[in-house]
């Protein structure tokens, strides 16, 4: 398992007086039509005035900045930074990874600290012992001369090196048989699926902003699901970050993952669905609508709202779909062979479900009124009498669900 590890110096610093405040990360989740959900901000932010002369102690134990090295040289979010922001990033990574209570920052401008912090967050998924942060600013004459940067830690040390284990031996099962020569699209395939369906997506687990929701209560949100899938990724050494934003009406998260040099965006919240069987009950299935998509498809229903700036994705070679061959360009008498046969060997192998896709919405609903309103699929399903579905036209996808 990958740690964090930076080298650091220290130096001391004396200043005169101090304002401070609090701020924090705020993310959410949304899940597609027939699910709703929206979780509380970690901290609100608030901000006091303080101009104190018996802080002088406490100022005088400062140190001055570290000199940093950098171990974020390639992560998505980190070079979307200018230089200097860089190296207030670098110095709030090597905080947070070496647990500390307080650190001096290279800058006394706090504007963008938020804004860093929260690239930093995008970048490192297993981050789960931190969830924001407090600054303070002190200052000589009126005149901000240093800050200082203040984690808001969740856990003590030690009980974030226990918690560590844990997770490591998770991450481990679900690494299993992906350190080998197996490509990136079946890694990022496998690591959506067992996300999917081992961990039950539910808005009131405990821990749901970080990892240990996933690995640890197997209960989560999408905020979870997004950080899981970034730092079991990051494992593998499959460039991913975590974008937060809206999607139906309330805060989400999801990836973009980076496959042979092309950028895709993945949401594996929205690739949990229910349907309800005969006697009503939920029956789980993965749906891989939001596997390696594009940016025109992903800006149908989600809207950004990182700071750092996002890439076009254009590319469908590792699309779920195109991949898999699950994808059509026509409904030719060859198209509709070809369809019939993939739903034929779906049901013959037992499996639960099975989707296809469509270059148009005309395609699919063509494809879907031969194969379900008419029926044509029992002609390939030899004995099938009852056969759920699921349309998605902006999607241009339709889920054929096979009753067990």
């Amino acid at each position: 398992m990958r740690r964090y590890q930076i080298a650091r110096k220290q130096r001391w610093l004396a200043v005169s007086l101090l304002i401070a405040a609090l701020s924090g990360t705020f993310s959410g989740c949304s899940l597609p039509d027939g699910f709703a959900g929206i979780i509380r901000p970690v901290e609100e932010v608030v901000s006091t005035v303080r101009q104190n002369m018996e802080l002088r102690e406490q100022m005088n134990a400062l140190e001055l900045p570290r000199d940093v090295k950098s171990i974020s040289t390639g992560r998505y979010a980190y070079e979307t930074l200018p230089a200097e922001e860089k190296k207030i990033y670098d110095q709030m990574l090597d905080a947070v990874i070496n647990h500390d209570e307080e650190v001096t920052l290279s800058t006394s401008d706090g504007r963008h600290l938020e804004d860093i912090f929260n690239c930093l967050k995008a970048d490192y998924g297993g981050l789960f012992w931190v969830e924001s942060f407090r600054y303070t600013q002190y200052q000589r004459n009126g005149q901000t001369e240093v800050m200082s940067f203040a984690p808001n830690y969740i856990m003590t040390a030690e009980e974030r090196e226990e918690m560590q284990k844990n997770i490591d031996r998770e991450a481990e099962r679900y690494l299993k048989g992906l350190m080998t020569d197996v490509s990136d699209y079946k890694k990022v395939r496998t690591i959506y699926r067992k996300l999917i369906k081992e961990v039950d997506y539910n808005l009131d687990a405990e821990n749901n902003q970080n990892i240990i929701s996933v690995f640890i209560g197997k209960q989560t949100v999408c905020q979870g699901y997004a950080s899981a899938l970034q730092y079991l990724l990051d494992q593998l050494d499959i460039p991913c970050v975590i974008v937060t934003g809206m999607a139906k009406g309330g805060p989400h998260a999801w990836n973009l993952v980076q496959l042979d040099g092309e950028w895709y965006y993945v949401d594996v919240t929205w690739g949990n669905s229910k349907y309800h069987d005969d006697e009503e009950n939920d029956v789980k299935y993965v749906e891989y609508d939001y596997l390696n998509i594009t940016t025109e498809e992903m800006l149908q229903d989600h809207i950004p709202q990182v700071k750092f700036e996002l890439p076009e994705c254009t590319a469908l070679k590792h699309n779920y779909f195109v991949r898999e061959k699950k994808y059509f360009t026509s409904m030719d008498e060859a198209a509709i062979a070809k369809l019939g046969g993939i739903f034929k060997r779906a049901y013959q192998k037992g499996k639960n479900n099975i989707s296809v896709k469509f270059s148009s919405r005309e395609l699919c609903t063509q494809a879907k009124e031969y194969f379900l309103t008419d029926y044509h699929i029992s002609e390939y399903c030899e004995g099938l009498e009852t056969v759920y579905y699921k349309t998605d036209m902006q999607m241009n996808i339709f889920v054929v669900i096979f009753p067990k």
